[in-house]
């Protein structure tokens, strides 16, 4: 184990994957070209393969082609590769760097293009690669296609695709949100709907460990129901300390509304015993869907929700969840249309927003769900629509995760679902009502 440097630690913390913790602990460890860089903080590990260029700089080694050709063709005591049959890559440019990883568009010698994840997050529970790797398998077309993946020290840290020409989805919400049109959602909504369906319905048929079908016990509805009152104190006793002073008495109103909120959501809950749950995508958001240059949706991104306390990510749930996750994508989408509607700031137009905003939220979703539900009663899939009658407690559900979330990973989004969580509780949202009266 090598010291990390001070000038190390000084550019680590300019990193946009740099962990929010008070306390962490660092270390670097000798690799092929370079040092592993490793920080531990608050239950979680950053990690980065790194080197020092002679004026000093710090390169992130998978920016390298070099180094990624030499490190994906071979496996060592801390590198396990699938991806020894790989073509070299001989170009290769940053296409996003976020929160928790990097991605990278690649060229390789056969001029095919790759899109190549690199995690910054140490994580034994993601399965992404699994659920790519498997969607592939099968053929299924609304994702990039799985190619190979590397790991490091046992966890996740490269993934490697097919590379998919377009744009988030969210782009096109944000736009007609602002405008007040739902032309343009209303054309890609039954896609995504479709897509969505059939994610659900090929991975019902999914046969190993990690992502076998279920039936749902009390068991279940009971951990379920318990995430809500567990983020509710999460609220109350930490995450408003985490947050500026005027923003705690939101945090309050959101927590009692929650408190609330459980006792009429456990008829809805329990009406899932004997379902199905299953492997979902987990963390379905409008980000997460890329709309392609030829106008095809692709669904990305299936490493689960990110600080999903007190749930893990392995967790099996009912195909419904991912549907209350969308729903709760477009709030987000809404709001931000709404900035650049009006100038507003974000906690502004959460608090106070428009009727014809909340209404354009539930025609946003209408299209999404109906198509859903269309292609699944056409293929006699009615395993998919058994849970739809608790999609307001999903809805709930996904809301309290995004409220702890947000906090967490300071974004400052955190306005977003609290504002939410109280019209919910008072019955003022449009989107809320349409999925009770859609479930009832």
């Amino acid at each position: 184990m090598t010291e990390c440097s001070s000038s190390i630690l000084k550019w680590y913390t300019s990193r946009p994957w740099m962990l929010s913790c008070d306390s962490v602990a660092y270390y670097c460890e000798p690799i092929e070209g370079g040092l592993a860089l490793t920080v531990e903080g608050c239950g979680e590990k950053a990690f980065a393969p790194i080197s020092m260029l002679p004026d000093g700089s710090l390169l992130e080694l998978d920016s390298s082609a070099t180094w990624l050709n030499s490190i994906l063709s071979s496996s060592t005591a801390a590198f396990q590769s699938s991806c020894r049959g790989l073509r070299k890559i001989r170009e290769l440019k940053i296409v996003s760097s976020g929160l928790r990883s990097i991605s990278y568009e690649a060229v390789d010698e056969g001029g095919e293009r790759l899109l190549i994840k690199a995690l910054r997050r140490l994580e034994s529970d993601n399965i992404e690669h699994l659920v790519l790797r498997y969607l592939t398998f099968v053929n299924y077309k609304w994702v990039p296609k799985f190619i190979c993946n590397l790991t490091y020290e046992s966890s996740p840290y490269i993934i490697i695709t097919s590379f998919i020409d377009g744009f988030p989805a969210a782009t096109t919400y944000v736009n007609d949100a602002s405008n007040r049109s739902t032309a343009n959602v209303n054309s890609i909504g039954p896609k995504i709907g479709l897509a969505i369906s059939e994610l659900h319905n090929v991975m019902m048929t999914c046969s190993e460990s990690w992502c076998r079908p279920e039936p749902i016990t009390d068991a279940d509805i009971r951990r379920w129901l318990e995430r809500i009152s567990w983020r509710s104190s999460w609220l109350r006793d930490k995450g408003s300390r985490m947050l500026p002073y005027s923003d705690r008495p939101l945090v309050y109103e959101a927590a009692d509304s929650l408190e609330e909120l459980v006792s009429s959501l456990e008829p809805l809950a329990e009406k899932l015993l004997g379902r199905t749950k299953l492997r979902i995508h987990g963390d379905l958001h409008l980000y997460q869907i890329v709309e392609s240059q030829k106008g095809d949706i692709y669904i990305t991104d299936f490493e689960g929700e990110p600080y999903k306390m007190p749930a893990s990510k392995l967790e099996k749930e009912p195909a419904v969840r991912d549907l209350a996750a969308l729903a709760r994508s477009i709030d987000y989408a809404a709001m931000m249309g709404e900035q650049l509607r009006t100038g507003a700031s974000l906690l502004q137009v959460s608090s106070w927003p428009p009727e014809e905003l909340l209404r354009w939220e539930k025609e946003a979703f209408r299209s999404i769900l109906e198509s859903y539900v269309r292609n699944a009663e056409s293929k006699g899939l009615s395993n998919l629509l058994d849970g739809l009658s608790s999609l307001f407690f999903w809805l709930v559900e996904r809301a309290s995760y995004e409220s702890v979330y947000e906090i967490i990973a300071r974004t400052g989004y955190h306005y977003v679902p609290l504002n939410a969580i109280i019209r919910y509780k008072e019955g003022f949202d449009e989107l809320a009502k349409y999925v009770k009266e859609f479930s009832s």
